[in-house]
């Protein structure tokens, strides 16, 4: 009631997470005259993101994120919600699935018959050590892909990772040809890249009739759009019709599609 006095300097502040809470009280609060000012904070996006997690790590001596798989929990946590929380939450898993990861490596190293057979037969005057700095472990990945894992399941990545091969080099074509700010394409700009990452793979490329055949297979799967009402198959516009970030997501834990990426 104190904001209703006459020449009243008080103010009152709410905060909520559901947007329809001054909806909820706005009957009540216009009988008191104190109809408020709502301020809707979106949701986070994808730079937002890595730029707080990097703000986070500045603090730090040294690296602990490797940049990929800090955008990869950027781009996830973007699409899903853009909760601040839930990516903070991500990377703290993340670290513990490498710090689990490291202590299995350590208990195997300690326990192998191998290193004690060694160390054993070192009766001889070793020569001046040398020391060598250890490389300092960071979160990959690999790790990041394990931890969204855990908080995310999505259909469209148990989609892509039941898929064939050759359209699954698709996939990461569009991926790596619509990240140069590029919205939509054609199939034959498609193919170049598709072209393009088999023969650095060496993987022999299908032929342009069976790409095109893929291609709205993969559309009718809904993970690529065709359209366009050209003839010529070659001419139709193409784009990603599912996230960047769950192809990345679904792909990353294989090792070739990972280079394929980058």
């Amino acid at each position: 009631m104190l904001t209703t006095y006459p020449f009243s300097r008080c103010i009152l502040i709410g905060v909520a997470n559901a947007i329809d809470l001054a909806d909820r009280f706005l009957p009540r609060l216009q009988s008191l005259n104190c109809k408020p000012m709502v301020i809707t904070f979106r949701a986070y996006n994808v730079e937002q993101i890595i730029r707080i997690l990097q703000e986070r790590l500045m603090t730090l001596p040294h690296t602990v994120f490797q940049p990929q798989a800090l955008e990869l929990c950027a781009r996830k946590v973007a699409a899903a919600s853009g909760d601040m929380r839930k990516a903070l939450c991500i990377c703290r898993s993340a670290i513990e699935i490498l710090e689990a990861e490291l202590k299995e490596s350590n208990d195997n190293l300690n326990s192998s018959p191998v290193v004690d057979a060694f160390f054993e037969q070192q009766t001889a005057p070793a020569p001046a050590p040398v020391v060598k700095k250890p490389e300092i472990d960071i979160v990959k990945i690999g790790h990041m892909a394990a931890a969204l894992s855990k908080t995310y399941k999505s259909p469209v990545v148990d989609t892509v990772q039941c898929l064939p091969q050759h359209q699954q080099i698709i996939l990461c074509s569009a991926v790596k040809l619509f990240r140069r700010k590029k919205k939509d394409s054609t199939v034959t700009e498609l193919n170049k890249s598709y072209i393009d990452i088999c023969k650095s793979t060496l993987i022999p490329p299908v032929g342009v009739f069976e790409f095109s055949s893929m291609c709205r297979v993969l559309s009718d799967q809904g993970l690529l759009k065709l359209g366009g009402q050209c003839r010529d198959e070659k001419s139709k516009r193409v784009t990603l019709n599912v996230d960047e970030a769950d192809i990345t997501f679904a792909l990353q834990g294989i090792r070739f599609f990972r280079s394929c990426l980058q």
